[in-house]
């Protein structure tokens, strides 16, 4: 990077209240000192940062990324506010409104308290940007995702790039990714924030902390759920056919528990898949709609060769990995032989279905 660490005191610092991974929700409240510090403090590595530091000082080669504040004298920490939150709190411990009697504890058994803290100045925040893309988009130090979509969309916001896909692709060059996946982040986070803009329907507990926002980007792999909401990742306008009522409707069904605290739509790979198949057919999602069964809606849908032939492909080679291992397997399970006579019966039932379709071509 060229430039020179430099030893700035500890009260001359501050966080960074645009963090990208600060919720929303901080958007409601003053992002003060106290606030921040605490919600950081929820991740329990806090604690063991505070300890590494108050046990072995503070590592140069751990740098802060700081700018210069409005304020005389006084720095924003662009990178590195779980390490200032750290030392504050060593400094500080009357800030913590939460595991105070770990963070006793701590200062117990440590005696480094660092006041000057070696740090990198920037003239200007977007100098660090690059070097935050990789290391916490695309490198070890990732944040989480909603995290990384909100990153990707601040910068978005201050790019000349005229259309979304040269803007993705310009992003992709700087931290390091493929343009497709930075586009789907932003529109995800597009869509996120309509959610957001809606109080998230009104879905008892659900806010921005407790969004599982990989639903919705996993949900852009799927083509029938994409188009069941109106998103269109290939135009440079995806959100222009948004259906605000279904996208309300995929979120109950992602997050609003019935009466045993259970979602009709899990946000993993194999429901999504379901959900998938379910929305390519008008019957199975008017069943899943009357109903809430995913599992006995997917009988209203016509599978493809390939599924079909896939699966028994798969299970055909997992009964030959065990074939292959079953004489070094000294004890076996009272049920395995009636679970390998249901195999055969279930076998026998597909093989006649098949032959009967074809007898009725014959």
């Amino acid at each position: 990077m060229g430039k020179k660490i430099e030893f700035i005191s500890l009260h001359n610092l501050s966080l960074d209240v645009e963090n990208p991974r600060l919720p929303i929700s901080f958007k409601k409240i003053e992002r003060s000192k106290k606030s921040i510090i605490n919600w950081l403090l929820e991740d329990a590595s806090i604690i063991e940062l505070m300890l590494a530091i108050g046990q072995n000082d503070f590592f140069i080669g751990e740098a802060l990324l700081v700018i210069e504040s409005r304020e005389a004298d006084k720095y924003i920490v662009v990178e590195g506010n779980r390490r200032l939150t750290s030392l504050f709190l060593l400094s500080e411990p009357g800030l913590a409104e939460i595991h105070t009697r770990k963070i006793d504890k701590v200062l117990q058994e440590t005696s480094f308290r660092p006041t000057e803290i070696p740090c990198i100045l920037f003239k200007e925040k977007n100098e660090i940007l690059q070097y935050l893309g990789y290391r916490h988009v695309t490198g070890i130090k990732a944040w989480s995702l909603v995290a990384k979509a909100r990153y990707l969309n601040s910068l978005l916001e201050n790019m000349s790039e005229s259309t979304l896909t040269e803007s993705s692709r310009e992003l992709a060059k700087k931290i390091g990714s493929l343009s497709d996946y930075v586009k789907k982040l932003l529109v995800s986070y597009q869509v996120f924030m309509v959610i957001e803009e809606e109080g998230f329907y009104q879905i008892p507990s659900l806010d921005d902390t407790s969004f599982h926002f990989n639903y919705i980007s996993d949900s852009f792999s799927k083509e029938h759920i994409r188009q069941f909401i109106g998103v269109d990742l290939n135009s440079e306008n995806p959100l222009e056919n948004l259906s605000e009522l279904n996208l309300k409707e995929l979120i109950n069904w992602f997050f609003r528990k019935n009466e045993n605290n259970k979602s009709q739509v899990l946000g993993n790979s194999e429901q999504l898949k379901q959900l998938n198949d379910v929305l390519s057919n008008k019957e199975a999602l008017q069943y899943f709609r009357e109903q809430g069964s995913l599992k006995q809606a997917l009988k209203y849908v016509k599978q493809s060769e390939d599924t079909f032939h896939n699966d028994i492909s798969d299970a055909l080679q997992l009964l030959k990995h065990a074939q292959g291992y079953i004489h070094n397997v000294e004890n076996h399970y009272s049920t395995d032989v009636d679970v390998l006579k249901e195999i055969n019966g279930l076998c026998r039932v597909m093989r006649d279905a098949i032959q009967g379709k074809d007898d009725d071509w014959g």
